[in-house]
Parts: structure tokens; sequence; C-alpha cells
């Protein structure tokens, strides 16, 4: 006999942005959400049938700017700027010269079950160097969701030899078809040059296709943009015509006020890095003032040289108290920052109308989040609720119990399914000791 649901999760608190957190069930059929309701469902309707226990039900989150590539270097950027950590390892072009494709694989693969592990269904992988078509296949055998960013650059030896459309149209295709979101990378402001962005520009927007860069990262980089055109980086962006809606700025730490407002003017998107711009001292972005002009800001973790973690509930956590020092301790409000880590990520990659919310039609990217842990207690819903600011100031990624991607659960009581994690993480020890051997 059919049943109405493929699953039935009951005795939760669901949190999503398009509601105050209360006590329901959620009913998943096809992959999408089919019901959210206060009531519990009927276990003879579903499938498949699970007591949250009190847990969390909430979004997956969006992790969206990575660099996976980097797992392998973890730590040895530590105490370290971004200038310098350029000036150490340009000889070896960070490592690769140590490394082959299939260590840089796995890398890849293991970040992607950190991110699982710890709360995160959506990745955007910032590619170092292309791995073709396995950047896609490295991506989906772990079971996350995600976008791949591919250079719009051959090779940055030769600056102006440009992927063709047809190259850049069959990428987009690629991903696509495996459920991904395609990306294209654009140069840093070290190599700006107006007829190569001009020409790369006009080729993406025949395509349609969605565009990030490091925008504004450094101080240094700004000072590049500024002595060669008399402008900050995204005043020339504007100038030139090369902002708008598809286009996606990683970081934006320094940016003025004139800066803040002709982003918003642009609609450009705006992934923060918190931690890893405390980490590498490259300064505090002024996202309050982002916020509250409108401009949509969502969350990553950057590489393993930049951060050393992939946990989202870190990246809030540090996003609250960074802000509260540098800003006032009312500049971001909790929804604010956990509209971040969801929905704003939804809108950036353009996925809004099947992610980053609980609510019926959307897909059924979920987590579980453990409360019945004294860090996570005591926990209230109603007029003094405090389940939000348990979220983003006590819970960490080790929380999270099972991961739904597509209504599959593809963690289950803290265990990956399909996936030889600790396989994964045994070849990439050997590639990190090639590494540390080479270093030597």
């Amino acid at each position: 006999m059919d049943k109405s649901y493929d699953w039935g999760i009951v005795n939760v608190i669901i949190v999503s942005a398009n509601s105050e957190p209360f006590t329901g069930s959620v009913a998943v059929k096809d992959g999408r959400i089919a019901a959210v309701i206060r009531e519990t469902l009927r276990r003879d309707d579903c499938a498949q049938w699970l007591d949250g226990g009190g847990k969390i039900l909430m979004p997956g989150f969006f992790n969206g700017h990575c660099h996976g590539d980097m797992t392998l270097g973890k730590g040895l950027g530590d105490g370290m700027t971004l200038g310098e950590q350029n000036e150490a390892f340009a000889d070896h072009n960070w490592f690769q010269k140590f490394i082959t494709d299939e260590d840089r694989y796995y890398s890849r693969q293991l970040t992607y079950c950190e991110a699982l592990l710890s709360g995160t269904t959506f990745l955007c992988e910032n590619m170092y160097w292309s791995l073709g078509k396995d950047s896609a296949k490295a991506m989906t055998e772990t079971g996350i969701r995600g976008a791949l960013v591919e250079d719009i650059r051959r090779d940055f030896v030769n600056q102006d030899d440009l992927v063709p459309a047809a190259d850049l149209r069959a990428f987009m295709d690629d991903c696509r078809q495996r459920g991904l979101v395609p990306v294209a990378g654009l140069p840093a402001e070290e190599d700006f040059e107006t007829r190569r962005l001009l020409t790369a520009q006009e080729t993406l927007e025949s395509l349609g296709m969605l565009r990030t860069m490091h925008l504004a990262e450094t101080d240094w980089r700004v000072a590049v943009v500024e002595t060669k055109y008399g402008l900050s980086p995204i005043e020339y962006l504007h100038q030139n015509k090369l902002l708008g809606k598809r286009f996606i700025g990683s970081h934006v730490v320094h940016a003025s006020d004139r800066d803040v407002s002709l982003l918003k003017e642009n609609g450009v998107s705006v992934v923060n890095t918190p931690l890893c711009e405390m980490k590498i001292a490259d300064g505090i972005a002024p996202i309050p003032a982002m916020v509250r002009q409108g401009v949509t800001i969502c969350l990553g973790t950057d590489g393993a040289m930049w951060n050393n973690s992939n946990d989202i509930f870190r990246e809030m956590k540090g996003m609250a108290l960074l802000h509260s020092i540098n800003s006032g301790t009312r500049s971001l409000s909790i929804r604010d920052i956990l509209d971040m880590a969801t929905i704003n990520g939804a809108r950036a990659f353009g996925v809004e109308a099947d992610l980053g919310t609980i609510e019926p039609g959307k897909l059924a990217d979920m987590i579980l989040v453990e409360t019945a842990t004294p860090h996570m207690q005591p926990l209230r819903l109603g007029k003094h609720e405090n389940v939000l600011s348990n979220i983003v100031y006590s819970a960490t990624g080790g929380d999270v119990t099972d991961v739904f991607v597509g209504g599959r659960r593809v963690v289950e009581n803290r265990v990956l399914q399909g996936v030889d994690v600790a396989g994964i993480a045994a070849r990439v020890r050997g590639g990190a000791e090639k590494i540390a051997g080479a270093l030597e």
C-alpha cells in the first residue's frame, strides 16, 4: 500500500527564515518538503518515520566560499598573513609541485565530508586548479549539493588566454546535469585589465552565468587598483559595468560607504568569511552597513590554510561577536546571522526557489541539531524564545545528528552514509605528508 509521504519527522523544533520557531512535524515526498505542521504526522501515512526527540530541524547551511584543495595544507599557514603566504608558497605554486590531482580529489572530498557532518548541505568550491569533470564527481560522490567555480583563464601564466564560450557552456551543462550550480571565476585585483574583463563579461552575459571573485579582500590588493586606475576595485567594476545580480563578491573587507552603495545598486551578493579574515588579519568587513542597505550577505569558511575549519556554526558565532565588539551589540541581529547561513546563501546562488527555508514545495535539504546536551539547555519557545540564540552562540557542528539532502538521509546519527570517510582521510594524510616532507 502506497504511503502519503516518504518521510515523516515529528517532535522537532522547526526553525526557518519564514517563521518563528515552533514545535511540529515535517513531511517529505519525492525529495521535497510536502507539509510543515504543528501537529504530529500519522505514522501510518509515512513510509519512514523519525521521532526527532525535541531536536531542532532547520535548513541545511550554505558555505558560499571554500577551497577544498587546501585541506591538504591545514595548519601550514598559521601565524601568516595572506601576503606572507603568497611569498612563502610562490615557488611551488601553493604546494602544486608536490601533489597530484588524486591528492586534491580526496582533499576536496574530505572537505565535503566535514561540511556535511557539521550541517552544510550546499558548498561552493572555489577551485585552485581545475580537476575537469572530476570536480563534479568529487562533490556528488559525497552527497553534498553545491556550486563549482571554473576560472575564466586557462592558466595564470597567459592571463588573456580565456576559456572559450563553448567550453564554458559544456561546463555549465555538466554541472546542471549533476544538480550543481556552475560559476565562473574572475581574476583578483592584481590581474585587472579592462579589455580582459570586458571580453570575459561579454561571454558570461551571453551564457547567463554566475560569476565570482575575491573582491576587496586585502588592503594591498585594493591599493593595486587604486594606483592603476584611481578607483577602488568596486568603483572600477561599476564604472565598467562589470557588476550585477549574477556577481558574487567574496570577502569584501575593504569597502567604503560609497562601495557598499554600489554593491546594493548593482544587486551584488557578498560572501563573507569572518574567521578567515580574523585569522590572517585581512580586516573587518562593513557587514552591518551592508545589511542596513539590503545587500545579500552569506557566509563562507574559505580553505583550511586560512581557517582550519568548515563549521558554519563557528562562522555564525564569529560574525556575531566580531561585529558586536566592532560596531555594537545591536549592529547585527541573530536573525540576520541565521539568514546569512541559510536563505541568503540560496539567494546568492540563485536557488532560493528550491532551498534555504523549511516550507512546502522546497527541496528537503534539512539538518537535525541535538538539544539534549548541557550547552544547548535551557531551551525556550514563546515570548522569551532562545532557540535562535542557542543555534548561533551555543551550538557547534558536532551537534548535528542527521542531514537530509533532497530528502535522502545522507548523515544518520552522526555517520555519513555510503562514504568511506576514514579511507578518504587516510589518503589526505598521505598527500599532506608529501607536502610536509617537501617543505623540510
